[in-house]
């Protein structure tokens, strides 16, 4: 299983003519290569910062720009411009470039080869920094005033954190798979709930910020030094992340806090495998001031498609493209945008609906290499203006058309239920993708409809509107909602999480009742979906789901009213789809031998002990033993691993452990550097219990180890 932001994982139409491509076709389409005779690349240049540090940084321009200064492009972000990104960057620096845009790739601070130290992410001296950089760039003789940004997860963040300062250069923005909201989106923390890609994200971060620096641009004499600044600094990232278990300063900085001070146009990209799905949307609706436009398709944590290098055989690369199919030939569609906003070209990017979606008619791992099956649905704006939803009522027989009066239904926390959903932070690998849910089901209280006379199209977020109340002053509920085939089978759709006691407040959490009724709302991941004739709609409960969160610190008795219970779905807009405006990349996973995903295997990599009412499941996967490749077109080589580990046994919601560990390999000529990041989180009823390592080698020889082990309350968790 490949991690969300995993950088070492990057190792493995160029005329400037813009006119709008269509098709709806379903034949297999692969971009060119870029071109880069004439594109101008700076291997290397520094800004200047006030307090005398440098940010490193490659530079795309296009053909010819010292006789006409272009708009630029900032990606800005902790993961190595030099090597670890340089396949990508190769990409897009010179597709934006040949379409006229210029592109600089800039490492933050104190990563990769920028002076100074980091500390943890989004941190103000990043914003600062940006500010600062932003300044240095209109003032360059290629740049013509006018810049963007662009980014996808870490960089999506920062142009999102940048578009609410309203910075007077930056004319728009790019945000591809990331949030405007740190403690309700990310990697973190959903619903109030503590989620264990925190854990493996904690260890890959670390790994990221202790980086050496690439001594052919640092300077052979000085690259020891620098590296040793950054290691003088390392500190327990995530077992801090732990600590901060509800909304406090620590996730606000870096969320926008007032969507009216939003000045720049913003382009979404989203996939619905994704868990920031729903910011694109939300801010669409949030701040309709904006010129905005979005762009989801049925894929992970990626950008929609890139060409391939030069001489590249087999399946795309899964560094950049939209994985699962139909992806899209995206850096057109990217270069049009900013050729408007930039340029000032009217090249009608902004014509036509301001929302796209991949309607899906099945889950994407049912069909994997194959692409996704479905279509591309459009709303001409987005919140439709004729919002249309349909509303089912729970009772004590389903789901049902008008509310209905019944006796409560009991939810008791079963600890095994979530192995069918292994993580909610989907990756390219398709062992983390969501598979059948028969087996959750089982163990869950579900809800059915009766089988549909007609096509359902969902486009939107479900709401799930719930009475309940809980045996104990600590629980959590999560809701799936599925469509179950006339075979029995059961298809993901969407899902929702919240912890009970954040009902009211992220911020300000407080202990339930028990035995009181409290009325909560809970909103499921946006979906583009049709449920077809003779299926049934599905809304699945369960008190526990592991291994996506933490259980409750005791076993619990959930009751739901189903007279003041109810999902309301939002039905896609009723009108024809005008043609795509985009070039869709069909076929491309398929004949090339990849595995399917484990689709129908809920337990995959899951090992079962003990006796029965006593099982321990434990789930392992990855390696510990990084393997060091080489980086094309440089004499560097580099490689990471990442493993983590979840155990519980299904009578104690106290004998939880997650261990998470990250570690890369960097070899440039002689020097050999390794790192190590490990985690090991357990609890009891009422705290968390963590041990943190780091270790660092140089040339096989250790030269440093830090390990810290803490205990923290639970705060109502």
């Amino acid at each position: 299983m490949i991690r969300r932001r995993r950088f070492m994982e990057l190792l493995s139409g160029t005329c400037l003519g813009l006119e709008l491509v269509t098709t709806n076709s379903s034949a297999t389409f692969a971009a060119p290569p870029p071109d880069i005779s004439g594109v101008h690349i700076s291997e290397n240049i520094w800004i200047p910062m006030p307090d005398g540090r440098r940010l490193a940084a490659r530079l795309f321009l296009p053909p010819g720009q010292q006789a006409a200064p272009t708009g630029v492009v900032i990606e800005y972000l902790p993961y190595r411009k030099r090597d670890a990104y340089r396949y990508r960057d190769d990409i897009a620096g010179p597709g934006l470039a040949n379409r006229g845009i210029g592109l600089i790739r800039i490492d933050i601070r104190g990563t990769g080869d920028s002076e100074g130290v980091i500390d943890d992410e989004y941190n103000p001296p990043e914003q600062d920094d940006l500010h600062h950089v932003i300044d240095w760039l209109v003032a360059q003789p290629w740049c013509n005033g006018h810049v963007g940004m662009r980014g996808i997860s870490y960089g999506s963040f920062n142009g999102l954190q940048a578009a609410e300062k309203g910075y007077p250069a930056l004319k728009a923005i790019v945000s591809a798979c990331g949030t405007e909201q740190r403690y309700l989106d990310d990697i973190h923390y959903r619903g109030g709930c503590m989620v264990q890609s925190q854990l493996d994200w904690g260890m890959e971060w670390q790994v990221i910020m202790r980086a050496a620096p690439d001594p052919e641009i640092v300077g052979g004499d000085r690259w020891r030094a620098l590296w040793q600044e950054r290691l003088d600094v390392v500190a327990p990232v995530g077992l801090s992340w732990m600590e901060h278990q509800r909304k406090d300063r620590k996730w606000t900085y870096g969320s926008i806090q007032d969507y009216s001070a939003i000045r720049c146009a913003i382009f979404h990209v989203g996939g619905m495998l994704d868990s920031y799905v729903n910011s694109g949307p939300r801010l669409m609706e949030l701040a309709p001031h904006v010129p905005q436009k979005a762009l989801i398709g049925p894929w992970t944590h990626k950008w929609p498609g890139y060409p391939d290098p030069p001489g590249h055989t087999g399946a795309p690369a899964f560094v950049a493209n939209g994985i699962p199919d139909p992806g899209i030939d995206w850096l057109p569609v990217e270069a049009r945008w900013w050729r408007h906003w930039l340029m000032g070209e009217e090249n009608g990017i902004m014509d036509g609906p301001a929302l796209w979606a991949f309607r899906e008619d099945a889950p994407p791992g049912l069909s994997f290499p194959q692409d996704t099956p479905g279509q591309w649905a459009s709303s001409q704006t987005w919140p439709p203006r004729h919002r249309r939803t349909r509303v089912f009522h729970f009772s004590s027989d389903g789901l049902k058309r008008k509310p209905h009066h019944g006796r409560p239904l009991v939810l008791r926390t079963n600890l095994t239920t979530g192995f069918s959903t292994p993580t909610t932070y989907i990756t390219g690998d398709p062992d983390s993708w969501w598979r059948d849910q028969s087996r959750d089901d089982a163990q869950s209280l579900v809800l059915d409809t009766p089988p549909l006379d007609t096509a359902l199209d969902l486009m939107g977020q479900p709401v799930f509107r719930i009475r309940v109340s809980s045996s104990e002053p600590i629980a959590k509920l999560f809701v799936r909602l599925n469509e179950v085939m006339p075979d029995g089978s059961s298809r993901p759709v969407s899902n929702a999480i919240l912890n009970l006691t954040h009902r009211d407040s992220d911020s300000a959490p407080s202990p339930l009742v028990p035995g009181q009724e409290y009325d909560v709302c809970l909103k499921g991941l946006f979906a583009c979906y049709r449920f077809a004739p003779g299926s049934r709609l599905r809304v699945a409960l369960s008190e526990s789901w592991w291994p996506v969160t933490w259980p409750s610190p005791r076993m619990v008795t959930l009751r739901i009213m189903p007279r003041h219970s109810s999902v309301e779905l939002p039905l896609a807009p009723d009108r024809e789809t005008p043609p795509l405006p985009f070039t869709v990349l069909a076929g491309r996973y398929d004949h090339h031998g990849l595995q399917p995903a484990p689709y129908h295997d809920s337990l995959h990599d899951v090992r079962i002990s003990g006796p029965e009412g006593q099982r321990t499941f434990t789930l392992e996967y990855g390696s510990r033993q990084p393997q060091a490749k080489p980086v094309p077109g440089l004499t560097t080589l580099m490689g990471d691993a990442t493993y983590a580990r979840r155990v519980i046994r299904e009578d104690d919601p106290g004998s939880a452990v997650m261990e998470s560990e990250c570690s890369s390999i960097y070899v440039h000529k002689g020097q050999k550097v390794m790192l190590r990041a490990n985690i090991v989180v357990s609890c009891d009823s009422t705290s968390f219990h963590g041990t943190e390592s780091f270790e660092a080698w140089l040339n096989g020889k250790r030269i440093m180890q830090r390990q810290w082990t803490r205990s923290c309350p639970r705060d109502l968790a």
